[in-house]
């Protein structure tokens, strides 16, 4: 009898195993990088760096103003970021927040080579802008690559002109997709372990063919490992408008919206979404027939999660665009046609 037990311990103990599946392990083809130099030799010379000069108003306190000091002063003070080309006769991507209110902005390449450059266009929201220098040559400049196929995992190589110190290289992987940071509602980043570091701001963040797969631009103060960057697709979408029109405008709904709690979901019936309060009188959303009460679920084909969803979703769009909004009004879903307006300064929806 303890024989026969054994026997059928042993066979339960067999099956068993049989069905678990084989642990995880990485392709026998992956062999990490043993260096990263040729690739940074042949994209760095495409890389720059900004120096910029502002005017900044200063105001001064009530007690020198009493002693006959004026009320505010001007003063000039110094910036630097990064940047990079992107075209054979001088166009250069760095950060809106690099170039904004520069009286001049020099570019400096790693050769020595040093010109002046004009801002052709920018976008506040993107924080993107388009740069233009007169170099009289050929100049070396990077392709935009797909941010898309990008994968968490990728390795991916940062330069760019941290803390002045010149042309820096850092390294790392894709620490994740998709990123909201809450002072940057209308992108979504890529996240990065390579190290970024302020004036590393504009640079670009390369794939290991020597694509730019996004533009350096945040950061999380005391985590020098936690970076995040403009994905390409979207700098692509940018710069087109940026070289026609020297500015972008964004698509407008017009409405005020709350994002709902799970009670709020549970209460409206609904997965997801946002409440809209309040419409805009003879907005696009207006005339279009939405109204307060209803919630948006659907912007085309675009699930609506929460607020921020709703922003990034019509402000990628075109003023004039017509798209098709789902709502959820009395417990039935609706689609409603909206022909989408320009997005006034200051505004998101």
């Amino acid at each position: 009898m303890v024989t026969r037990i054994a026997l059928l311990l042993s066979l339960v103990g067999c099956s068993a195993q049989a069905d678990t599946p084989a642990a995880a392990l990485a392709p026998a083809t992956f062999v990490p990088p043993t260096s990263l130099a040729p690739l940074v030799d042949a994209v760095e010379p495409a890389v720059v760096n900004v120096y910029v000069t502002q005017r900044q108003t200063v105001n001064l306190p009530p007690q020198m103003q009493m002693f006959g000091y004026p009320a505010s002063q001007e003063r000039t003070v110094q910036g630097q970021g990064s940047g990079f080309v992107i075209s054979p006769d001088g166009f250069l991507l760095t950060n809106n927040h690099v170039a904004e209110g520069a009286t001049t902005i020099k570019v400096k390449f790693q050769n020595g080579d040093e010109y002046t450059a004009k801002v052709v266009g920018s976008d506040a929201d993107s924080d993107i802008a388009l740069l233009k220098i007169d170099a009289k040559k050929t100049l070396p400049w990077l392709k935009l690559g797909d941010s898309e196929a990008l994968r968490v995992g990728d390795w991916v190589v940062a330069i760019g002109n941290p803390l002045g110190l010149g042309h820096t290289v850092t390294a790392g992987i894709v620490s994740g997709k998709g990123r909201i940071l809450p002072e940057e509602p209308l992108n979504d980043f890529i996240q990065t372990d390579a190290s970024i570091n302020p004036g590393n701001s504009g640079g670009p963040l390369l794939a290991v063919d020597g694509q730019v797969v996004g533009m350096n631009t945040a950061i999380i103060q005391g985590a020098n490992t936690v970076g995040f960057a403009i994905p390409s697709d979207h700098l692509e979408d940018i710069v087109s408008q940026l070289r026609d029109d020297g500015k972008v405008s964004h698509g407008y709904l017009g409405v005020q919206m709350a994002s709902l709690n799970e009670a709020g979901k549970k209460q409206l019936g609904v997965d997801g979404g946002v409440l809209v309060t309040e419409v805009e009188s003879d907005g696009p959303a207006d005339s279009a027939g939405i109204k307060p009460g209803d919630v948006l679920v659907k912007v085309d084909d675009r699930s609506i999660s929460d607020g921020q969803a709703l922003q990034r979703s019509i402000q990628s769009l075109q003023p004039g665009k017509k798209v098709t909004v789902t709502v959820q009004r009395d417990g039935k879903a609706k689609e409603i046609e909206v022909k989408l307006g320009e997005r006034p300064p200051q505004s998101v929806n």
